[in-house]
């Protein structure tokens, strides 16, 4: 079985972001990284990796995972990185000593949101809860915790959501058991870092996009991607005018590490690309990457509870520019580079 590291497109991406921002700092560290196995966080720890080979960093990563067969066929093979078993909706069981710990597990399909709302509850606030005692009884340097920019709500404002301004999210909806338990888990943070001292800063990725995501995750961008490296026509269900800040998962990736290294404690980061793109722009752009045909049809009653309920979430990254970070693939050039990743990846593991 090929590994995606084993890429010549992804490890190129890989390289340039490594080439372009200093993460000299994290030499010798050892770090957590939980839901290491996901879109986002996989990104994170396969941009370590790589940084261990090229500058020989020697950072030691654990990563936290309930998949151990998954984690073994993807990093078993790495000496420095290690499993440890993890259900973020379960208290915590290991006993390792880490610098850093970087929390991104948690349910992250929207049609869980609406199927599990339970789990998706628990798993966001029991999760980061669980850490937080861990961080603190083991004097962790800082934790930072993957929100979401589902806490902003739904705004009135044609502008892009900046960190200190937000809209409302409707209670009664049980898709909110996302967007709601993500904005306690905030104020958790927030709180541990205010009572106890606990260092924690707060990422809040936009519309993320890549090829370390499952192909059984439904969110659209995840979705057509494998469709369209797959061959297959993709058929969206709205006109796809909502505009979003979509983000390559290693861009996502060095803004994690960014906010870690530079960002102050207690704060809160928006990551989203410079660009704002619509839905149907993205949908057009794996379309043409992987020369397949785009269909708009009318959604039924079951597309629409999954629906997330903002028009424009699009995100103003100023803030996180502001500490170092800045896009390094534009958003045609990472989708394509999706597509074509996928492509590559299926074709030797089918």
């Amino acid at each position: 079985m090929k590994n995606i590291l084993e890429n010549e497109i992804y490890t190129g991406d890989i390289k340039k972001v490594v080439e372009k921002f200093d993460f000299s700092p994290l030499k010798g560290k050892f770090i957590l990284v939980t839901g290491g196995l996901g879109l986002i966080c996989s990104s994170v720890v396969d941009l370590l990796i790589i940084y261990n080979k090229y500058y020989k960093a020697d950072i030691n990563i654990y990563i936290a995972d309930i998949n151990e067969s998954g984690f073994s066929a993807r990093y078993g093979i790495y000496p420095y990185v290690h499993y440890l078993s993890y259900d973020a909706t379960k208290s915590i069981t290991f006993n390792v000593n880490v610098d850093y710990i970087i929390h991104g597990a948690g349910l992250a399909s929207p049609e869980l949101y609406v199927s599990k709302p339970v789990e998706t509850m628990l798993s966001n606030f029991n999760g980061v809860l669980n850490l937080l005692e861990f961080a603190k009884c083991h004097f962790v340097k800082r934790m930072l915790y993957i929100s979401s920019s589902e806490v902003y709500g739904i705004k009135d404002s044609v502008k892009a959501f900046e960190e200190s301004r937000f809209g409302s999210v409707d209670i009664n909806a049980i898709r909110s058991s996302y967007a709601e338990s993500k904005r306690a888990s905030e104020v958790l943070c927030k709180a541990y870092s205010s009572e106890y001292g606990v260092d924690t800063v707060i990422v809040r990725p936009g519309h993320i996009y890549g090829p370390t995501a499952s192909p059984k995750d439904k969110r659209i961008s995840s979705e057509f991607a494998y469709l369209a490296a797959q061959g297959r026509p993709l058929e969206m269900k709205s006109l796809g005018l909502q505009k979003r800040s979509y983000c390559y998962s290693l861009d996502c990736a060095v803004a994690i590490l960014i906010a870690l290294l530079n960002g102050e404690q207690g704060e809160s980061y928006n990551i989203g690309h410079d660009e704002v793109t619509s839905i149907r722009e993205m949908a057009k752009i794996l379309a043409e990457a992987g020369d397949v045909s785009l269909k708009i049809n009318d959604p039924t009653e079951e597309d629409l509870k999954q629906f997330n309920p903002m028009d424009n979430s699009s995100l103003n990254n100023t803030k996180i520019k502001a500490i170092g970070y800045s896009d390094s693939f534009s958003v045609s050039e990472g989708l394509t580079h999706t597509v074509e990743i996928i492509k590559w990846f299926q074709k030797f593991n089918s």
